[in-house]
């Protein structure tokens, strides 16, 4: 979710008794009554912070952090992109990001990173009671971060939403040290990728020296039509990238049972091999695409041309994307 979690603040609270060093102390008492710290003076409920997934605990983290900093500061980067519902190609165990005027202290720590780039009127917006950056202005700064990964799998999901790369293009200043990073991040972002394991894999296809495919192919076969993920067609291969959301997420499952789309999915697979031209339908899975020695490897088996030595674009990062 990207909501916060309710958070209690001992200024709000003192009237009841709760002061800070009640609040404190009930970070340390099992069961019911147990309070969570998510910021500096703010807590949360630890039934309801133990039952958040990851992305709602960072988010509460981000209210708790910009609540103290003050109505002058603005979530920017991956928290802007948290609270926006953007992927996250590293997952939400990341320090809280605000952008802040320069007057203002700057610091980095394990738990707060401050930026001054000035953030207009028109690249922030207010979700329930802080400023954000907008969805260019934070597409750019995430960019401008210099993981090229990390940037296009955002840049691709807010292209999904119906921001046009043009609006993208001209959030990027001119005269900011980090602009030919997020040049090259726009450069390849795409808004028909479908998921966050699509646009990773086609900065991974790029660091491989691979031929660029065609994006969304599509293919009637018996009557019916069929999009693929990757369509090679000089090689005649095309490459699928298999999640397990496919089998488990109700939006994919459709009021199916995991085997029913399973068997569906061998289906799909064999008749797409019937398509005059198509020799290899090839799935990968996402753990696949951070190991680029031993794709390499299946890749070429494939017929497919990789480079002898990969470019390896990306900061190393664990290997998990949150949505």
């Amino acid at each position: 979710m990207n909501e916060p979690l309710p958070i209690f603040r001992a200024s709000d609270t003192c009237e009841t008794g709760l002061d800070a060093t009640t609040l404190r102390r009930r970070t340390r008492l099992p069961g019911p009554g147990r309070l969570v710290r998510a910021g500096p003076n703010a807590f949360v409920d630890g039934a309801a912070w133990d039952a958040a997934g990851p992305r709602q605990r960072y988010v509460t983290r981000v209210y708790a952090r910009l609540g103290r900093l003050g109505t002058r500061a603005v979530a920017s980067h991956l928290s802007a992109a948290a609270i926006h519902g953007l992927p996250a190609l590293g997952g939400w165990a990341v320090p809280v990001h605000a952008t802040v005027p320069e007057s203002m202290y700057r610091a980095r720590t394990g738990e707060l990173v401050l930026h001054t780039r000035p953030v207009c009127d028109d690249e922030r917006v207010e979700v329930r009671g802080i400023a954000v950056t907008a969805l260019p202005r934070t597409v750019v700064d995430v960019a401008m971060s210099g993981d090229l990964r990390a940037g296009v799998v955002i840049a691709d999901a807010v292209l999904r939403r119906g921001t046009s790369l043009d609006e993208l293009r001209r959030a990027v200043n001119p005269s900011a040290r980090g602009r030919a990073l997020a040049g090259r991040v726009l450069d390849l972002a795409d808004g028909r990728a479908g998921s966050p394991a699509e646009s990773l894999a086609r900065v991974v296809f790029r660091e491989l020296g691979l031929p660029e495919p065609v994006l969304q192919q599509e293919f009637v076969v018996g009557g019916r039509r069929f999009a693929v993920d990757f369509w090679f067609p000089d090689q005649g291969v095309v490459i699928e990238i298999d999640g397990r959301a496919k089998y488990t997420q109700e939006r994919y499952l459709a009021g199916r049972t995991p085997t029913e789309v399973f068997l569906a999915e061998k289906r799909r697979h064999a008749l797409l091999l019937t398509v005059p031209g198509v020799r290899v339908v090839l799935r990968l899975e996402w753990r696949e695409l951070w190991d680029l020695d031993a794709l390499s490897l299946r890749l070429r088996a494939a017929g497919l041309p990789c480079a002898v030595r990969p470019l390896r674009s990306a900061r190393p990062s664990s290997s998990s994307a949150q949505r």
